[in-house]
């Protein structure tokens, strides 16, 4: 049968599902290669599903500095992302997928405190209610900033509500491995040595966070994207957990089945990788998926030596004995909140002694 699907600028909006297929902004975790979440006809084949998008750091940045005023550079090249961020906005207004700024504001809150997170929330509701238009003119370089009579004001007080505690929770796992995996590089091994030895300990002390591992699978690989680890400081390695902690959320939200399709939209590299390495695709086995990461493994640690699938199948043995006996997180006195508390101040104290001193 075929599909007709009309848009009063359905020609501007072409364009713009190019620009977000060529730089692949969009992601669905249902398939986190894929093309088809960049393309406004098919949510109108979706109709009975709500679809909600989660948003990175830089893109809710991006917005709400342009509902502030920002006046772009008129060269597409010098505001880049400023209109890619514009044109997904309009995208998801056209398309009806509520935007959500996520964790963005636990990160503000570490950095400038809550009163000021509260606000910039505030802000960015005004963005996400900006007439769709305006950011379709910006997305396409026909305006290059934002009316402030077009703003509407959004009261601030929504921070109050969010839910802190599971959202730290994701953080704290995170970081964790990533401090553990900086630690046993400073032993002086090599970087593949590195990925066994965390894997033996994620195994033996630690629970499994897929986005931390695969992130660092990346990191300490030959597909290493520049900036996923700026540096062994303090700020560096909170600023990639906050990226693990956008994954994290965004595959619990989801592997919910309440109704709701879960994309998101991101600029960074290292985040796309990592998802698509962490979850399996909808029309995947289990076996296809496996055999998809020993493709990718081999292309990040050698096909000839085996590297890739020596580690890949550590990774499956962890993944088929996660509730194994041997295993110090499974044993029932360790099953405590103290038992996570002195592993973390451990691994914390190792980190400020080997890498920060």
């Amino acid at each position: 049968m075929e599909i007709l699907f009309s848009h009063e600028r359905l020609s501007d909006f072409l364009l713009v599902e190019e620009f977000l297929i060529n730089n692949r902004l969009l992601i669905d975790a249902a398939d986190a290669d894929a093309t088809y979440p960049c393309h406004l006809v098919n949510y109108s084949l979706y109709s009975e599903e709500e679809f909600f998008c989660l948003l990175d750091r830089n893109i809710v940045s991006y917005l709400i500095e342009m509902v502030k005023g920002r006046e772009l550079h008129e060269d597409f090249d010098k505001s880049k992302c400023f209109r890619l961020a514009a044109g997904l906005q309009a995208f998801l207004n056209a398309a009806d997928i509520t935007s959500e700024p996520g964790l963005s504001y636990n990160e503000y809150m570490e950095h400038a405190g809550v009163e000021v997170a509260d606000r910039e929330l505030a802000v960015f509701r005004s963005a996400d209610n900006l007439d769709a238009n305006i950011y379709l003119d910006i997305a396409l370089s026909k305006r290059n900033y934002v009316p402030v009579d077009n703003v509407k004001d959004f009261p601030a007080g929504e921070i109050l509500s969010l839910d802190m505690p599971e959202r730290i929770k994701h953080f704290e796992f995170n970081i964790v491995v990533v401090k553990k995996a900086l630690i046993l590089k400073a032993e002086g091994i090599s970087d593949y040595q590195v990925m066994h030895k965390l894997l033996d300990w994620l195994f033996e002390e630690y629970v499994f966070t897929s986005p931390a591992y695969h992130f660092l699978s990346i990191y300490f690989s030959s597909k290493r994207v520049s900036g996923m680890i700026k540096s062994d400081s303090y700020a560096s390695v909170r600023n990639a957990s906050w990226d693990l902690c956008l994954l994290q959320q965004w595959a619990s939200l989801a592997s919910k089945e309440d109704g709701r399709r879960w994309l998101l939209a991101t600029m960074d590299d290292a985040i796309k990788k990592t998802a698509s390495l962490m979850l399996i695709k909808q029309d995947e086995s289990q076996a296809d998926y496996f055999q998809r990461i020993e493709g990718e493994y081999a292309k990040m640690w050698g096909r000839k030596d085996g590297n890739g699938k020596s580690l890949l199948k550590k990774y499956i043995f962890l993944l088929n004995n996660s509730t194994s006996s041997k295993r110090n997180i499974n044993r029932k006195e360790n099953q405590t909140e103290s038992y996570m508390l002195d592993l973390r101040k451990r691994i914390d104290d190792e980190f400020r002694e080997k890498i920060l001193d």
